[in-house]
């Protein structure tokens, strides 16, 4: 036997998500908690490799990726100085363009995804476009995987700063080191546009 996992005392918890989070470390996948320090810094809700308890357990577009359940060609990239507006379809829901990635440096990037309060992600606390840090570098449990706050001003009950990091139409995010920006141009019910800008 090449893989294994083990489950103790948590599947009596967490049920079929333990599965989902520990056979996804057979595949590669990191934890995306923090094994010091505030234990979810990094992602708060987003993906069962963060908080197995969150209110959004799906998987990352990134991870998807990885996984090999995003094809290529549902990936944009932006590898080199300039612009490009990008039309995202939700991550939970099959088809279209699912991640565009920023690529800043050569382990890090930063990536828009598309996330809706549906399937998996039913009790999601904010929707919109999600923006996180890549870093192919870190370690798991070191934050490979950083989400952009929002920085709300209100928090409502069983939610996270973190959770409510989904931007909606107008929002940006911009990174004072690289100038990465990403702007979030359209938005609706079958998705979001997006506008990635590299210096």
């Amino acid at each position: 036997m090449k893989w294994a996992v083990t489950f103790g005392q948590d599947m009596w918890r967490w049920g079929p998500k333990v599965a989902d989070h520990e056979t996804a470390h057979t595949f590669g996948l990191p934890d995306l908690y923090a094994f010091t320090g505030d234990t979810h810094q990094y992602v708060g809700g987003w993906d069962v490799m963060g908080n197995i308890a969150g209110p959004a357990p799906q998987y990352l577009g990134w991870h998807s990726w990885k996984l090999g359940w995003t094809r290529d060609d549902q990936v944009a990239c932006l590898a080199a100085p300039g612009q490009r507006t990008v039309r995202l379809t939700p991550v939970e829901r099959p088809g279209g363009t699912k991640i565009a990635v920023l690529r800043t440096g050569p382990t890090t990037a930063y990536v828009a995804e598309s996330r809706r309060a549906e399937g998996n992600d039913a009790a999601a606390c904010s929707t919109g476009v999600l923006v996180y840090k890549v870093d192919s570098a870190a370690a798991t449990g070191e934050g490979p995987v950083r989400i952009a706050p929002t920085h709300p001003t209100t928090v409502p009950t069983g939610c996270t700063a973190l959770d409510l990091a989904a931007r909606t139409v107008g929002q940006s995010f911009t990174d004072p080191g690289t100038g990465a920006r990403i702007d979030v141009l359209a938005g609706g019910p079958a998705g979001d546009t997006v506008r990635l800008t590299s210096r």
